[in-house]
């Protein structure tokens, strides 16, 4: 045990867990075998911390949250997973995050800097970049990547393997079964493309010629009469020199499911 750890009376933290300097471990809270919790972090009242279950620096988990439990897999046979969470998370109340499988890697990854809101759930094999944020009861099926500073609003569910891309913003309520390109603004169930999310890109100190160029790219995608391989053979041949449009492409390119549509197609 590091120094300066305080832990409630009635908290239940195995000898073999691995608290780090400075941590807060609330009453009722259980700790297992095999968790690390790292520096600075504190875990509220009844929270339950599973064999398995990483945790970075600076955390703040609130009460009632069960991070690492087994994944709800009918292939899970009770393999050694993980479930790992990046520095200076913020994960609220009634969070539930489960570890991975052997089939999906078996971690899955919670990046640094994600804010998770009460009621969130995150099943096995996700991965979600840093800055992520998932509102209130937001639910991620098996395998969903979600990339750097995207947005997922509230009781929103995410088809299993669909991609989030990085600095997209689905609205709340929707039903997201395919993949939503980076740097769009979805909503809808099924959720469909509204445009680009120009005041996202804006706060994020996107230059206007990024900005501008990313919206040529957009009208050829979801506003053009070509199919997406001759939008992507455009944008390629006449947008030069633009690391997210370069993105953006890759993104569809490396996509299974395929991507959601803009609003007025079927």
């Amino acid at each position: 045990m590091a120094d300066n750890v305080q832990i409630h009376p009635t908290a239940i933290v195995d000898p073999l867990a691995q608290i780090g300097t400075n941590c807060k471990i609330g009453a009722y809270s259980i700790i297992e075998q095999g968790a690390v919790i790292g520096d600075n972090t504190t875990v509220d009242r009844y929270t339950t911390i599973e064999k398995g279950t990483h945790i970075g620096k600076n955390c703040r988990i609130f009460s009632h949250t069960i991070l690492g439990g087994a994944p709800q897999s009918l292939k899970y046979k009770g393999e050694k997973t993980r479930l790992t969470i990046g520095d200076n998370s913020i994960i609220r109340e009634f969070v539930t995050i489960s570890r991975g499988t052997p089939e999906g890697g078996a971690n899955t990854q919670i990046g640094s800097n994600c804010f998770i809101m009460a009621y969130a759930h995150i099943a096995h094999d996700c991965k979600l970049g840093d800055y992520v944020v998932l509102a209130n009861a937001a639910t991620l099926a098996g395998h969903v990547r979600v990339y750097e500073h995207a947005i997922i609003g509230g009781i929103t569910p995410v088809h299993q393997f669909v991609r989030i891309g990085a600095y997209a913003m689905v609205g709340g309520a929707s039903g997201v079964g395919k993949d939503i390109v980076p740097y769009a603004i979805a909503s809808g169930n099924r959720a469909k493309i509204y445009g680009l999310n120009i005041i996202g890109l804006k706060r994020h100190k996107f230059s206007s010629d990024t900005i501008k160029k990313l919206n040529s790219a957009y009208k050829l995608l979801f506003y053009s009469q070509l199919n997406t391989a001759q939008a992507l053979e455009k944008i390629e041949d006449q947008i030069k020199d633009c690391q997210p449009v370069d993105n953006l492409v890759g993104f569809i390119k490396e996509s299974t499911r395929g991507i959601c549509k803009k609003i007025d197609e079927d």
